[in-house]
């Protein structure tokens, strides 16, 4: 789960840059709106009362900021805010999209398991490989192209690219058994 946040944060830091946000903007959405859109996707879901109120609560005075008279973005454009608000709500969406793909994973794994027990590291890692690059669902697209939302070379060509060709076979001479 570390590696899991660590990765998010990596990938938001790399987003930011692509989309040129300044350090103070950057600061807001770290604090502030990342984790209040993050915390209204977790209140959707939420099945307590109690618990879905107080995290909603949360969640709508960690986004006022964005709309506050005398907040910091209360100088900004409305086309900026709403940059802003689109930006933010794509990171909160890293963050659910990096930890459901391990979860559907685990799953398949888990099934796996059932049939097969004591899967060897390799056996584990070509199946990893496979799911992420090959399994294609209805639209056509692999769990890896929908993560880093990028098409990808097919994995038959990857692998003819960088595996090397088996060795030749020995030849046998005709007046051996």
């Amino acid at each position: 789960m570390v590696a899991n946040v660590a990765f998010f944060f990596h990938i938001i830091d790399i987003y930011m840059e692509n989309v040129k946000i300044s350090e103070r903007d950057r600061e807001f959405m770290h604090t502030h709106l990342i984790a209040g859109f993050y915390m209204q996707q977790v209140a959707r879901k939420e099945k307590d009362v109690t618990r879905k109120n107080i995290i909603s609560e949360k969640s709508r005075k960690l986004l006022s900021v964005l709309y506050d008279q005398d907040g910091p973005f209360a100088h900004y454009s409305k086309e900026n805010i709403i940059n802003i608000e689109k930006y933010s709500r794509e990171c909160a969406h890293f963050f659910q999209r990096s930890s459901s793909c391990v979860e559907g994973r685990n799953a398949q794994l888990s099934l796996r398991h059932h049939g097969i027990h004591r899967l060897s590291d390799l056996h584990l890692k070509a199946l990893t490989t496979v799911h992420n690059y090959y399994i294609k669902n209805r639209n056509g697209t692999t769990p890896a192209e929908r993560f880093f939302e990028a098409k990808h070379n097919g994995l038959f060509l990857t692998l003819l690219d960088n595996m090397d060709y088996p060795a030749r076979p020995r030849r046998r001479c005709i007046g051996q058994v």
